[in-house]
């Protein structure tokens, strides 16, 4: 009768719990698949708007129709209501300040090397025309923010412009490009195994070399999914990988945070030998895969040198082994490899890296240490290539997730889909920039309650994110567009003439005139710092001198209460409160019960050996009350309060 009492406690705790966690994984995948739903919606909305973007009147409204986020003043700015997040920037202990930010208007962000005209306007036409392409996105974007607050709606175009909703000020001016993000490469190139060779050979010390190697693998670095996985390979008279020969890691933010500090502890020293290098970074690939830890899908080397081959096998015993391992996990495990190799300075020899580039199949592009902007240009044709084959047929409607990371504004953290867009109406298809929607972790939290955590909502996001993998299959005048995109005529292979890709590369509005020279709405707020441009008193509309930062790190998550939990989410603990009630109840019940009973029979073998009547009341001493057992911290209510 106890041992039933007891199973049946066993049974009552676990069935509401497996029922709610259920029903907290199809809420979870309902709120998933909304969001991937709704970016595909914009992403649809910015392909078709990019056939006007250059109607002469399209043109026309883009003349001081954009708002910038560092010297605009936004036409409906709010102080920002402190149950949605705080500024620690602006609210120092709670002096009734907050952040403005407008909810029904966009803002523009440019990085500050393209933002290189008369206040601070674009004068490269591609910037120009992606910065009014995607203003005719921003009434879409409005009614879809006002329709669902909880999702920011953003797009990042291949020239470098960002365009958010809501609006509201950037801490830091001119910093922020989107393609050196995660959701922008992740999208535009899918899961991936990526090697990074880095040269550190003596020569490497000459000019801004190494600075610019260490600067190039960590932008590569920091652009890496948790969908991707990755490994460093350095060089000089020898290879060695970083980390030790483990094969390729998970891109998480963990991962590449400690690789990035194996970076910057990088110095120049030896010979330079191209033959180990490869050898080592195919044998990182090879292991991985054997160790099923690959992603299964594309592979990309990336290549940093500065020079030629001074030690080990030469330049053609080095590009046949190349090209015989690329065969190998071809044929062996169905994996594509593109050879990506950098000539790293403006003196740098480029002669054997070109030609390793062009007789593997791969892209070569130089990377000028004089030039401030010329890093983003050379790597763009790591995702371009991944890009382009990403709107082939096959890959219809790709999305991908990114592990949370912490918000720009408010410090919170949150994670997004995106997906990449295509100027479709030509072959092959033009690869334009990457539309996302995120959404902050607690509202997640918030809809799910308490019993899903943040370590399941992110293998989820990994799951979703590597359920495909994008086929990549260029032509070889596709291949030649896109060395052009990196590096100019001079990173061309001679295979193809300019005629034979023109697709490929982005054309200019035919009515160049008519481009816009001004487009700024204001710069009212040029020259003032984040405060004075931010901060307000909540309540009010416009910013207020009288509320300064404190003294908060940038970087540190604000404190900020949020909006109550919806009434499914309270549900949650009550459902489970109740059921550990029952079961507490019924266990006291079992134990007492199974007690009774073993001191029953305790009694009766004490009679049968001993000379005590039977007829005499033997009082035994009594014995303790169970005490009922500890609630399940998992359960408490007040965990994610």
């Amino acid at each position: 009768m106890c041992l039933s009492l007891l199973l049946l406690s066993w049974i009552l705790l676990k069935a509401p719990v497996q029922q709610v966690e259920a029903a907290s994984q199809i809420e979870l995948e309902s709120i998933l698949s909304e969001m991937e739903d709704s970016v595909l919606a914009f992403r649809d909305h910015i392909e078709r708007v990019y056939q006007s973007r250059c109607d002469p009147a399209a043109l026309a409204e883009c003349a001081k129709g954009n708002f910038d986020d560092c010297s605009s003043i936004y036409p409906k700015s709010q102080c920002m209501d402190v149950s949605r997040l705080i500024d620690s920037a602006c609210n120092n202990d709670g002096n009734n300040c907050n952040v403005l930010w407008d909810k029904n208007q966009t803002t523009v962000m440019i990085p500050a090397e393209l933002a290189d005209g008369p206040m601070g306007n674009p004068t490269d036409p591609q910037v120009i025309e992606s910065v009014c392409h995607s203003r005719l996105a921003e009434p879409f974007m409005v009614e879809k923010y006002n329709f669902n607050s909880d999702h920011r709606m953003y797009f990042g175009s291949s020239a470098g412009v960002f365009r958010i909703i809501p609006a509201h000020h950037s801490e830091t001016c001119g910093s922020f490009d989107p393609r050196r993000r995660p959701w922008f490469v992740a999208a535009s190139s899918g899961p991936k195994d990526v090697v990074l060779v880095v040269d550190i050979s003596g020569s490497m010390h000459i000019g801004r070399r190494m600075e610019l190697a260490k600067d190039a693998a960590s932008t590569i670095v920091q652009t890496l999914s948790v969908a991707d996985r990755f490994a460093i390979v350095t060089f000089s008279d020898d290879a060695l990988q970083i980390g030790g020969e483990k094969g390729l890691i998970r891109a998480t933010d963990e991962n590449k945070k400690m690789m990035m500090e194996h970076i910057e502890t990088l110095t120049h020293k030896g010979g330079t030998n191209f033959y180990a290098a490869f050898k080592a970074a195919f044998d990182a690939i090879e292991r991985t895969i054997k160790d099923e830890l690959t992603t299964g899908c594309n592979v990309a080397i990336l290549f940093m040198t500065d020079g030629t081959i001074s030690t080990g096998p030469g330049e053609d015993e080095t590009i046949s082994l190349v090209n015989q391992r690329i065969e190998n996990l071809k044929t062996n495990f169905n994996q594509t490899t593109t050879i990506f190799t950098y000539s790293l300075g403006q003196e740098a020899d480029a002669r054997v890296t070109k030609r390793l580039a062009c007789e593997t199949n791969g892209i070569w592009t130089p990377v000028d240490d004089l030039e401030d902007d010329d890093l983003i240009r050379a790597m763009s044709s790591y995702y371009k290539l991944f890009a382009s084959g990403l709107g082939q047929g096959g890959n219809e409607d790709w999305l991908a997730w990114v592990d949370p990371y912490r918000f720009v504004l408010g410090g919170k953290m949150g994670t997004g889909v995106s997906a990449p867009a295509y100027d479709r109406s030509v072959s092959p298809p033009l690869f334009l920039g990457v539309a996302a929607v995120d959404m902050l972790i607690e509202d997640f939290e918030k809809a799910l309650g308490a019993t899903v955590s943040s370590s399941t909502v992110l293998e989820k996001l990994v799951i979703r994110s590597t359920l495909r993998c994008p086929r990549i299959d260029l032509s070889q005048c596709e291949l030649e567009a896109l060395r052009s995109i990196g590096g100019g005529e001079s990173s061309q292979c001679g295979f193809c003439n300019d005629t034979e890709y023109d697709s490929t590369v982005a054309t200019e509005c035919p009515n160049q005139s008519d481009l816009p020279s001004d487009i700024w709405n204001n710069t009212e707020m040029q020259g003032k710092n984040y405060t004075e441009r931010a901060c307000c008193v909540i309540g009010t509309t416009f910013y207020s001198s009288t509320c300064a930062a404190n003294d908060m790190p940038a970087d540190e998550p604000s404190s900020a209460s949020t909006e109550a939990s919806s009434s499914d989410s309270t549900q949650t603990p009550l459902i489970v409160g109740v059921s550990i009630g029952v079961v507490i109840v019924i266990s006291f019940l079992a134990f007492f019960l199974c007690k009774r009973k073993k001191s029953s029979r305790k009694d009766q073998i004490f009679r049968q050996n001993s000379s005590i009547d039977d007829n005499v009341i033997v009082i035994a001493p009594p014995e303790p009350l169970p005490t009922a057992p500890p609630i399940n911290p998992a359960f408490n209510e007040t965990e994610d309060a």
